[in-house]
């Protein structure tokens, strides 16, 4: 097929995919978690619920990754896609909060396995321009992430907290990119050359682990994905207690969608715009400077209680993670060979969701002894120290 129907149709599977995911977590999850919970001792664990998803990128990014090496990107994505399609209906059986965590356990191989995927197959179809490519396809899926707070929280402010009703929209988006995989799987060219007469002498585990050891011995991907890992713990932290935050502030249900969305539209605007210019200046001074704003926004949100103050304060944080999220795949990418793209994005997509799943355990605690000034201070923490670390470990990129 061609580049540019290529990446429309995985763009649009994006956006249909990311959409569902989201919607299926923000604003709804910590709500929906916290309704399910049958005392405040229960309080504690809502980190977990949250950070359940997170895990099986833990576990299957990097093999997932390089798999696709091997056997191709269109078929990691039409897996991953029967599982976005899968997912959403199984809330309807969530009785407890230990149900609920097993099925964002199974939520989370779904983009466990088509983010890294999806995004390796645009570094290798776009090599010059990956910064631009790779940045392009995050805002079109944030297009998704953006409109699934507000429409899951239209949904629960219509039928007054109706949780399964925002799940089943999620399934039905899911049920749609689930169509359009199958049309992406077909679409593959017939002359790709199948595994068997790539391999010779050495069986695909072989190549698997040696895919995999030349990547994590290089310094510069575990710096990149250091900076994601914290990254992503800031992230998971800020998408699910400010929502927490603004309901202990009493805002309606249609503005706490709000606040995750603008965060959203900030990133969807601004992703690609970064990724352009580290394609032209260099990855490590966007990297840096994003992780400086982020974190002097998310020091300051604890201060603040105005709607309008903590959007813009949202913003600013977006801002700053659009810098470093537009750099860190496109800088793995500049430093590894094009063979082994999906097993070092996979390594900076497990890496990262160890991030993001420590954060909201660790704000769980954080949240019963420090309230929500200890968890924001965290996470400006975080990103600054990040900030230092990264500058000292690469020098030149």
């Amino acid at each position: 097929m061609s580049k540019r129907y290529f990446f429309l149709l995985i763009s649009l599977i994006g956006a249909l995919v990311i959409f569902s995911s989201t919607m299926s977590k923000s604003p709804i999850l910590p709500l929906f978690a916290k309704s399910l919970m049958t005392s405040e001792s229960e309080l504690q664990y809502i980190g977990y619920v949250l950070s359940a998803s997170t895990i099986p990128g833990i576990l299957i990014s990097i093999f997932a990754g390089r798999l696709s090496d091997i056997y191709g990107r269109e078929r990691l994505i039409f897996i991953s896609v029967i599982i976005f399609a899968t997912a959403p209906f199984l809330y309807i059986l969530a009785t407890n909060i230990w149900i609920l965590m097993l099925i964002r356990f199974y939520h989370g191989f779904s983009t466990a396995i088509f983010v890294p995927v999806a995004t390796a197959a645009i570094a290798e179809t776009y090599p010059e321009r990956k910064g631009e490519r790779i940045s392009l396809f995050s805002s079109i899926t944030l297009v998704g992430r953006f409109l699934a707070p507000l429409t899951g929280g239209a949904i629960l402010y219509i039928t007054n907290y109706y949780y399964y009703g925002v799940y089943l929209a999620c399934g039905f988006s899911g049920v749609l990119a689930l169509i359009f995989s199958v049309i992406l799987l077909k679409s593959k060219q017939k002359h790709e050359q199948k595994i068997e007469t790539k391999k010779e002498s050495i069986s695909a585990l072989q190549e698997f682990l040696q895919g995999l050891k030349t990547v994590i011995s290089n310094k510069a991907i575990l710096a990149a994905s250091y900076v994601q890992a914290s990254q992503y713990f800031a992230y998971g932290i800020i998408e699910a207690y400010i929502v927490l935050y603004a309901d202990q502030l009493n805002y309606p249900a249609w503005l706490i969608g709000i606040i995750p969305a603008s965060l959203v539209i900030i990133l969807a605007i601004f992703k690609p715009m970064m990724g352009y210019y580290s394609d032209k200046v260099g990855r490590r001074p966007i990297i840096i400077g994003g992780l400086i704003l982020g974190g002097l926004f998310a020091l300051l949100l604890p201060y603040f209680a105005s709607p309008f103050i903590l959007i813009l304060l949202i913003c600013g944080f977006g801002f700053g993670m659009a810098m470093v999220t537009s750099s860190t795949a496109a800088f793995v990418a500049d430093v590894t060979d094009k063979g082994k793209y999906g097993v070092a994005i996979g390594t900076l997509s497990t890496i990262m969701d160890i991030g993001q799943a420590l954060g909201p355990i660790v704000s769980g605690y954080l949240l019963v002894t420090y309230s929500y000034w200890g968890i924001f201070t965290m996470v400006g923490l975080v990103l600054l120290s990040a900030t230092l670390i990264f500058g000292l470990s690469i020098k030149n990129n």
